[in-house]
């Protein structure tokens, strides 16, 4: 009778050799204890004990009890058992070859004289195989298990359990009458003990950064990529020193993730490591497994290129964020051909997992792909698009015919050419060839070079500290957030500051005293909206305000009014903008544009009808700055004209009557709504009934200075 494949076995002994591999006994040594003592079973068979005999670990036998582990996988306990009269199968059956699954049943009816304790996972498992399948071949519940167990076995007790059941059976082949089990007394927890610390392989431990970290290096070739790192990876320990922390890394040929952990560890990044070779995967995992990693890095057994081969299979269907979202990735593949699986067949492209809902777009890209670097970035044209892809660092041989292509392609992308370029290092054919490491940044500096930005807050002084890491933040939130498309583009971005920064904003926000009707200011006429009290951010304006509220808003113009912050949004609405730069720029020969703030606080019976803002406005950004979400209704709302022909390029605010509304944006704290100025971009809010509101808010538009505005 088969019970494994000798292939299998392989697989399954190299994963017993690393890290905590086959340890869910060890919560159950209690539960065993009772079942034993409750029967009076005098031998123990522990069928599947993994390489660290788990349960006999935690299980205080008594001496009058015979154990025995059974492991075909392990040499050492691959004998063929004896028949006991108490066998525990814990988390093992989901691991056995689907086709061989009927003749371990078999077996365990015939080992189980009478008694049997068997749990089982229903779910996936956090680890793979090194042919990309899910740990646990088997993913089915409850009711899938029961008509296999009861062609074999009495079911005496059927319990649920975290992520699957638990069950005592009396197996049908035995006349043993020993006096029933008693009650099953599983876990309170689902936390397992940590197994014992006893290395099954040789590890070396380092600390770097302040940070204690642990890698596997079971030969000499990984104990010296440990050990000469700092001299032979200069520049990728200072990249990923630099990275904003919590960013999303996506580690391309991730080899044995070394730098996958750096970042995880030191930077805090959610990392997506991907590594094909078999090998390399192994320890990847075992390495992850070390430094606690195991739901920080996603480990993927992938190529990633310019296309995808064994059509549709890698696509998942759950969405990124979901605590299993790439669990479920490689559940068909045992239907494939092995043979081509094992000699990396499997290949995916970086948009695809994008699109498909695996991973979100990364702020980091790491490629080390020996030769494929290019493939890898054509298959990432999507992703390298997106403003929220901030740096990438390549490393390749040179010269290389295809380092030139990787310079146009990131270029047109909008990344700037490495500051530490050699043109011997990339076309030069008497160059030695030697390994180099080339960062492309994103030119976010510099916006689309047909806009020029023209600052006009004086007192603001250069951008501090503080003023960067807000900036940073506020971009990845922009980055991140999607536009919708009906009536017109527009985004709306939660949590679009941090948190603490957002209640400094509402600390430092103007008094009544501080602010005056609009139609003071000469924007509108005099006795317009004067329900609306605003500051402007101009010098005699600020200085209404308190010392510390004038220098909290100049720090923050400091930084809104800056190219930066500009240019960002003008990049995220570029494909909006276009056609009417284009416009423009058939007349004049540069685009001229700057910021144009105010702080706002509309009072009760304030209404403005919809409007597509001035002609000169280029972006308009609505930070809503409520204390919390008791104003929700008094959003603005963005409207449709009933007549589909009827456009307009700002001036008038129209009806209300002639327009449908199609959405509002509900008021609450720390939100944006952002859209650019367009011919159909009606919005406008309706009137506020309620009384005593103080409707807070900071407005920020893009201001074209051409004569020619559209």
């Amino acid at each position: 009778m088969t019970l494994i494949s000798e292939e299998y076995r392989q697989e399954q002994a190299a994963l017993h050799a690393v890290g905590n591999y086959g340890t869910a006994a060890l919560m159950y040594g209690h539960t065993v204890l009772g079942l034993l003592k409750s029967t009076g079973a005098r031998s123990l068979l522990d069928y599947g004990c993994g390489s660290k005999q788990s349960l006999l670990q935690n299980l205080n036998l008594p001496i009058e009890v015979v154990y025995e582990g059974y492991d075909p996988a392990i040499p050492d306990f691959s004998s063929a058992p004896c028949p006991a009269e108490f066998v525990t199968c814990i988390d093992v059956l989901e691991h056995i070859e689907p086709h061989f699954l009927d003749n371990v049943l078999d077996h365990l009816a015939e080992l189980a004289d009478p008694y049997g304790f068997f749990t089982v996972h229903t779910g996936p498992a956090l680890k793979f195989l090194s042919d990309g399948r899910n740990a646990h071949l088997t993913q089915k519940g409850l009711q899938w298990w029961l008509p296999r167990f009861q062609q074999r076995f009495e079911l005496l007790t059927t319990q649920t359990i975290p992520n699957g059941f638990a069950i005592v059976v009396r197996s049908l082949q035995s006349d043993n009458h020993l006096p029933p089990p008693g009650p099953l007394k599983l876990p309170t927890t689902t936390q397992q003990p940590k197994p014992p610390k006893s290395p099954v392989r040789t590890q070396t431990s380092v600390k770097y950064a302040g940070f204690q970290l642990t890698f596997q290096t079971p030969n000499a070739i990984t104990a010296q990529q440990i050990s000469t790192l700092p001299s032979d990876a200069p520049e990728t320990l200072q990249w990923i020193a630099d990275m904003t922390p919590g960013s999303l890394f996506l580690d391309a040929r991730a080899n044995t993730g070394i730098f996958s952990v750096l970042a995880a560890v030191t930077r805090e990044a959610k990392v997506f490591s991907f590594e094909p070779e078999a090998q390399n995967f192994a320890l990847l995992n075992a390495n992850l497994s070390a430094n606690h990693l195991e739901g920080q890095v996603l480990a993927y057994p992938l190529f990633l290129s310019s296309n995808i081969q064994l059509g549709q299979l890698l696509v998942p269907k759950t969405s990124a964020g979901e605590a299993g979202h790439c669990l479920g990735m490689f559940a068909n593949l045992e239907t494939e051909d092995p043979a081509a699986l094992r000699q990396g067949a499997i290949s995916t492209t970086i948009d695809q997992l994008i699109e498909s809902g695996a991973i979100p777009t990364p702020n980091y890209l790491r490629i080390d792909g020996n030769g494929l670097q290019i493939k890898v970035l054509e298959g990432a044209r999507k992703a390298l698009a997106n403003p929220a892809l901030r740096e990438i660092l390549v490393r390749h041989q040179a010269p290389s015919s295809d380092q030139q292509a990787i310079i146009e392609l990131l270029g047109k992308c909008g990344f700037s050419t490495p500051s530490n370029l050699q043109a011997g290092d990339f076309i030069s054919p008497e160059h030695p060839k030697k390994t180099s490491t080339l960062i492309f940044k994103r030119a976010l500096e510099a916006p689309p070079k047909w806009v020029e930005f023209t600052k006009q807050f004086r007192l603001a002084p250069a951008p501090t500290a503080r003023g960067r890491a807000v900036m940073e933040y506020l971009f990845q939130r922009v980055a991140d957030a999607a536009v919708i498309t009906d009536p017109y583009p527009y985004a709306v971005i939660d949590h679009v500051f941090p948190e603490d920064y957002y209640q400094e904003i509402l600390a430092n926000f103007p008094t009544e005293t501080s602010l005056r009707p609009l139609g003071e200011t000469g924007r509108v006429t005099e006795n317009a909206y004067k329900e609306r009290h605003v500051v402007l951010f101009t010098d005699e304006e600020l200085a209404r305000m308190s010392i510390s509220q004038q220098t909290f808003w100049q720090e923050f113009a400091s930084w809104m009014y800056s190219d930066l912050f500009l240019g960002l949004f003008v990049l995220k609405f570029q494909r909006v903008l276009g056609p009417r730069f284009e416009r423009i720029l058939a007349v004049e020969p540069t685009i001229k544009a700057r910021s144009d703030a105010l702080l706002v606080n509309d009072h009760t019976s304030y209404a403005i009808g919809p409007h597509t803002d001035a002609p000169h406005r280029l972006v308009t950004f609505l930070f809503y700055l409520p204390h919390d979400d008791s104003m929700r209704e008094l959003g603005t709302s963005v409207f449709r004209p009933k007549d589909p022909n009827f456009v307009c390029w700002g001036g008038p605010h129209h009806n209300f009557d002639a327009f449908t509304k199609v959405a509002t944006v509900d008021f609450l704290p720390n939100r944006l709504l952002t859209f650019p100025k367009t011919e159909r971009s009606f919005h406008g809010v309706e009137k506020i009934t309620r009384e005593n509101i103080n409707r807070p808010l900071l407005i920020n538009n893009i201001r074209l200075l051409n004569s020619v505005t559209h």
